[in-house]
């Protein structure tokens, strides 16, 4: 039965992808405050023991591993460890993505890149949200109920003016998974959002004062940079129940760069 409501009872438990830094911490606390147990996987050590380090909730309300989301028999185990341990996941956010950066200033891009950093940018920030969304899919469906929040990027919906082509074409695939994701789940309660972050200072990014986010600064309309609290805002919004008419939507959190 679709319910477009959290089952009486079951726990609501949200998995983070890339959830020890930047956005994806935000997101993560945001939905510790707001009653969550929150499951984060990290491909580094240090990053998870950091995000733990700096959250202030107990080990029932917040668990992390050190997964690469490329790898399907260790995001496998890691889910399977959750729901032992804390039962069906409610919402899945996939925001685990890597942009390399530009060697070359005065060569093309496409020229100097190779294949394999071209695949590995595919298979994390496209592919592992496919593999997630296929593997968590199936308990949401049985419940009649789940929200899968892909964190896409200003990069895939306009000309990327930073990132590379490799990061633009995951970013706008994300955005196609998110409409075929989301037709073929809402007949059971399951709504598929995109969220598309403009420029928003993390560890991704680096700091206000690099000369490339001083350039950034100049496209924004509302004179800003985003923070990952109002981005991790609109990810809370899309997880609740008051959010079950959304689906198969890309939500432009850009200061205007997008419209402008």
């Amino acid at each position: 039965m679709v319910t477009n409501e959290p089952r009486e009872g079951d726990p609501s438990v949200v998995l983070v992808t890339g959830g020890a830094r930047g956005i994806g911490l935000g997101i993560v606390r945001r939905f510790l405050a707001d009653g969550y147990r929150v499951a984060l996987v990290a491909t580094q050590a240090k990053h998870v023991q950091h995000a733990l380090e700096s959250v202030s909730y107990s080990d029932d309300r917040i668990c992390a591993g050190v997964v690469d989301v490329t790898r399907q028999p260790e995001v496998t185990q890691f889910v399977d460890q959750i729901r032992r341990r804390w039962g069906k996941i409610t919402v899945l956010v996939n925001n685990a993505g890597i942009s390399p950066k530009r060697v070359d200033q005065n060569v093309p891009w496409l020229s100097q890149m190779s294949s394999q950093e071209w695949a590995r940018v595919i298979d994390v920030n496209l592919t592992s949200p496919f593999l997630l969304i296929r593997l968590l899919a199936p308990s949401m469906i049985s419940n009649g109920y789940g929200r899968i929040i892909n964190v896409g990027s200003l990069a895939g919906r306009a000309v990327p003016l930073i990132a590379g082509p490799h990061y633009a074409a995951s970013k706008a695939g994300l955005v196609g998974l998110t409409r075929a994701a989301a037709r073929d789940l809402a007949p059971y309660g399951v709504t598929v959002n995109c969220i598309a972050p403009g420029r928003v200072l993390s560890d991704l990014t680096g700091p206000a004062e690099a000369a490339v986010n001083r350039s950034a600064l100049a496209r924004i309309p509302v004179g800003r940079f985003g923070t990952a609290e109002e981005v991790a805002c609109l990810a809370a919004f899309l997880a609740s129940p008051e959010a079950s008419f959304i689906t198969g939507a890309t939500i432009d959190i850009t200061g205007g760069e997008f419209a402008a």
